[in-house]
C-alpha cells in the first residue's frame, strides 16, 4: 500500500467548487494538507471536509508564499510524518470516478524505483490515451505524485520561480539528476488552465474560445520562462522547445485581454527583472 500524503494549494477558492475537487481523492489519502496562499483566508475549508475520514491539517499565514515554498513545507512535513509519497493539487483539479483509485493501483503495480514523480494527462485533446505509461520531459504539478525518497535527492522546488515554471523546472532537474518523471496518459486530470474568453481571428475573422491569464501570471511566464532558456544550467534543446512553447501561450493575453495595458506593462516587467536577475515574489 502506498503511504500517500497529499497537498492542495488554495489562492481565493470558490469553496463549494473546491470542496467538490477534494472529495474526488482525498478518501485515497492517509492525510491531506491545506495551504491557503489568500491574503485574507476567508474560510477553513478543513471544516467542510468532515466526510471524509482522514487527518486533514490546514494551513495559513495570510500571505501569499507562492506555489515552491509551500510544495517544499508539505514534502518535508510529509516526510518527517513518515509518508513515501505526496500528491500535489491545485485548487481547481479534479479526477473522474475511480480514476484516482486507479492511479494509485498504476503506481503500485509499476518498477518505480527510478521515478522520482508521476503524472497524469491534463491535456487530453492534445495527448492520446496510452495504456502503458510514457517517460516525460515536465509533469504539471497539480495530478502529481513525489516519490519523496527520490525527490529528496532532486533538490527543493525553485522558490525564486515563485509561481510559474516551477513545476517545469523541478521536472527538468529530475532528469538531469537521473531520475524519470513517468506520465500515464489514460489517467485524465480535470484541470482549469485558464480563463476562457471569445476572441476573433484575423484569418478567419470567427469567434473561439481563447485562454488568458491574470496580468502577473503573465509577468512571472514571461521572467521565469527566460530564465530557463538563457540562465539555467544543463537545459537541453528539447526543453528549451518546451519552454519556448508554453510562453507562446501568452500570445492570446497580447491580443484579447481586456486589461492590455496591465498585460503588456507586465510583460516589459518581467524581461526587466529577467535582465538584472531579480527573482522571487514581484
Amino acid at each position: 500500500m502506498l503511504k500517500l500524503a497529499g497537498i492542495i494549494l488554495l489562492y481565493h477558492p470558490d469553496k463549494s467548487k473546491t470542496i467538490e475537487n477534494i472529495a474526488t481523492y482525498a478518501n485515497q489519502l492517509n492525510k491531506l494538507y491545506i495551504f491557503d496562499n489568500s491574503a485574507q483566508p476567508s474560510m477553513d475549508v478543513s471544516k467542510d471536509l468532515a466526510h471524509i475520514k482522514i487527518p486533514i491539517e490546514f494551513i495559513t499565514t495570510g500571505t501569499n508564499e507562492g506555489i515552491a515554498k509551500r510544495l517544499n513545507e508539505a514534502s518535508n512535513k510529509a516526510r518527517q510524518e513518515g509518508y513515501d509519497f505526496l500528491l500535489t493539487m491545485d485548487q481547481d483539479s479534479s479526477f473522474k470516478p475511480g480514476d484516482f483509485e486507479k492511479y494509485k493501483s498504476l503506481i503500485q503495480s509499476s518498477d518505480n524505483y527510478n521515478v522520482a514523480q508521476f503524472g497524469v494527462n491534463h491535456q487530453p485533446d492534445f495527448t492520446p490515451a496510452k495504456e502503458l505509461p510514457e517517460e516525460a520531459l515536465a509533469l504539471i504539478t497539480s495530478g502529481s505524485i513525489l516519490n519523496l525518497s527520490l525527490t529528496d535527492k532532486v533538490g527543493l522546488f525553485n522558490e525564486d520561480f515563485f509561481i510559474d515554471f516551477v513545476d517545469t523546472e523541478f521536472s527538468y532537474r529530475v532528469i538531469q539528476n537521473g531520475y524519470i518523471n513517468l506520465m500515464f496518459s489514460n489517467i485524465v486530470l480535470n484541470h482549469n488552465l485558464g480563463t476562457l474568453i471569445e476572441g476573433r481571428s484575423f484569418v478567419s475573422l470567427k469567434k473561439s474560445k481563447r485562454i488568458i491569464h491574470s496580468p502577473i501570471r503573465v509577468f512571472y511566464i514571461v521572467r521565469n520562462g527566460l530564465y530557463l532558456l538563457f540562465k539555467a544550467k544543463g537545459i537541453s534543446t528539447s526543453m528549451k522547445q518546451e519552454v519556448i512553447r508554453s510562453i507562446k501561450i501568452i500570445k492570446n493575453d497580447l491580443i484579447y485581454h481586456p486589461q492590455l495595458l496591465a498585460v503588456y506593462k507586465n510583460l516589459f516587467l518581467g524581461v526587466y527583472y529577467f535582465i538584472v536577475n531579480r527573482m522571487g515574489n514581484k
